[in-house]
């Protein structure tokens, strides 16, 4: 089944950035898409529950060195 979870992300600094996150988590395993506002900060994430872990989308936000928080 199809899962949405948000995060924001404060401290983008460039559309850059942005890119950067959105395509770290595409290759998270089980997302099926993401959607990064960079003037925002709101990261959404649609996933399949069965073979993602949303922990791992806060990991993957982590290592391009962001602080991702609940939306």
């Amino acid at each position: 089944m199809t899962e949405t979870t948000q995060f924001r992300v404060m401290d983008f600094d460039c559309p850059t950035c942005a890119n950067n996150v959105e395509r770290a988590l595409k290759q998270t395993t089980g997302v099926e898409s993401v959607e990064v506002h960079y003037t925002t900060g709101r990261v959404e994430v649609e996933y399949d529950d069965a073979t993602a872990d949303p922990t791992e989308f806060e990991r993957a936000i982590e290592n391009q060195g962001y602080t991702p928080q609940p939306a």
